[in-house]
């Protein structure tokens, strides 16, 4: 009886390995597939950041407008640099509320935050707080985080001289374009803005290709 053997070593065997061409192609793919995954992701980010931001900014409306009935007027900002500098606001400290130390104000969502006369000076260009509790009326409108995954304030250091070294700030859960810290920009009855009326309340954040969107309280 003859024995069948199977002859794998002659020229006519199957090639297991793969070309070069065939890596390239290979390779090809993958990166493919890796720029897409990887396009998805920041596509993804760029809608949660505008989605949160947009909840955050239902919110402070319901905390400006809450304030309003309490006070019988919106928020101030600060007055000397508004129009330039809307981010420079005292929305944190007004929503939030302040309480008296002496010629100080103390931040009720940050007790080891001290505000002087000088700082009110040089950030706000105002003498003092609405919602500072000196006649038993403090109330606070707006639950301040701070900074962080759930934050929703900030402490934001000014290296100008002369200035103090920060300053409570509301941030927008969202990158700017311009990089750093994200903050909220507010002007009350802006007579040159979108609600002269009212108050205007904007965020600046970044799209997938580094330009910006504006999120604002006016159509």
């Amino acid at each position: 009886m003859k024995t069948l053997h199977t002859d794998f070593s002659g020229p006519g065997r199957s090639q297991a390995a793969f070309t070069l061409i065939e890596l390239l192609v290979v390779i090809g793919i993958i990166g493919v597939i890796a720029a897409m995954t990887l396009s998805g992701v920041g596509v993804a980010k760029v809608k949660k950041q505008e989605s949160a931001t947009i909840a955050m900014k239902a919110q402070l409306e319901l905390a400006i407008e809450g304030y309003k009935k309490q006070f019988g007027t919106y928020p101030p900002d600060n007055a000397a640099y508004a129009v330039n500098n809307p981010q420079w606001n005292p929305l944190a400290y007004e929503l939030g509320g302040m309480r008296r130390s002496g010629a100080n104000f103390i931040a009720a969502a940050d007790p080891n935050h001290t505000v002087t006369p000088v700082m009110l000076a040089s950030y706000f260009s105002l003498t003092g707080f609405l919602n500072d509790g000196g006649n038993g009326g403090l109330k606070s409108f707006l639950n301040l985080k701070e900074s962080g995954p759930s934050g929703n304030y900030a402490l934001l250091t000014n290296s100008a001289p002369g200035l103090p070294p920060a300053a409570m700030v509301l941030q927008v859960p969202a990158d700017h374009p311009a990089g750093g810290i994200n903050v909220w920009r507010y002007r009350a009855y802006p007579a040159t803005g979108h609600n002269p009326k009212s108050y205007d309340l904007w965020a600046e954040i970044k799209r997938r290709d580094g330009s910006t969107n504006i999120i604002g309280n006016w159509k």
